[in-house]
């Protein structure tokens, strides 16, 4: 099955030999911005934003696409589909890494290492004694796939109780409530986090808007590792700027980079990444995993 794998799924020699033993014939296209030779005679594609950049429609053999993320929204879904292609996506792999990334973040705002970290700089020895302790807080977790699931697993270590608040209904040990979507204003005012795990799609675009960060408590902290396009950004940026959060932890924004002049990077409690939750040293042995998953099944449906 000949096989575009683009630079988004870097393969050493002997991962590429994996794949081809399955039944693949690779062929490496580095950069998903530079045109595509022979589109048509694709039947497969590893990717990420390749069609961003390069119109589906030319790739009239294509059956199959294993995105290398776990958000869907920077491909034509549902255009592939009604082409009768096959689109999978990466969920799972980067789950460990971003439940990681939130707890660090959020125990960096509860216990003001921001602070720390200055007056170490500054050699200054220099207390404070107002800071948070995790244990006891109230989390709103919105959505609960691979990631939820598993900050909502580490944060039961801390004694955080763990409320979620998803399409599809959870009992389980990983969550002391649940409430559907429809009744999220009715748990917010409650929460001392809220934790954005949700897919990015029309329906959730903006999901904390001006309205609903008013419902938030002024001492909650507001955690995003998702999509930047879950939260209307000017209204975060009011909202810290009043004095109506306590602070918030986001590795994704609406424009990325992060513009300089962007108010975001100097608001006090505000901790800015570069879209990096999702880095860690096992993420590619479980992305290659899964690709190797999805090839045996791609072979079985040839």
């Amino acid at each position: 099955m000949r096989t575009l794998v683009t630079g988004a799924l870097p393969l050493t020699e002997g991962e590429r030999a994996r794949l081809e033993a399955l039944g693949l014939e690779i062929v490496l296209h580095p950069d998903e911005r530079a045109p595509v030779e022979g589109p048509e005679t694709y039947e497969a594609a590893i990717c990420n934003g390749l069609f961003q950049y390069a119109d589906h429609r030319a790739f009239s053999r294509l059956r199959f696409v294993q995105l290398t993320s776990a958000g869907m929204d920077r491909v034509p879904v549902e255009a592939l589909r009604a082409r009768g292609v096959r689109v999978s996506n990466a969920a799972g792999v980067y789950a460990v890494p971003m439940a990681e990334w939130t707890v660090m973040a959020l125990l960096e705002l509860c216990r003001n290492a921001p602070f720390f970290h200055g007056n170490q700089r500054l050699r200054r020895w220099e207390k404070d004694r107002g800071l948070w302790e995790l244990s006891g807080r109230r989390a709103c977790i919105l959505g609960f796939g691979a990631y939820g699931r598993e900050t909502a697993r580490r944060l039961g270590a801390f004694g955080v109780e763990r409320i979620v608040a998803a399409r599809t209904p959870y009992r389980g040990e990983l969550a002391e409530g649940y409430v559907p979507l429809s009744r999220l204003d009715q748990v917010l005012p409650q929460a001392d986090i809220l934790i954005l795990a949700l897919a990015l799609a029309p329906e959730t675009e903006n999901i904390l808007d001006e309205r609903r960060l008013r419902l938030l408590r002024p001492t909650a902290l507001v955690v995003n590792a998702a999509r930047g396009g879950l939260v209307d950004q000017e209204a975060l940026i009011r909202a810290l700027s009043e004095g109506r959060l306590r602070g918030a932890a986001l590795d994704v924004f609406q424009r990325e980079p992060l513009p300089p002049e962007s108010p975001l990077w100097d608001l006090p409690g505000v901790l800015v990444f570069p879209h990096n939750a999702f880095a860690g040293e096992g993420t590619h042995r479980r992305l290659l995993d899964l690709v190797c998953r999805q090839a045996e099944k791609w072979r079985e449906l040839s």
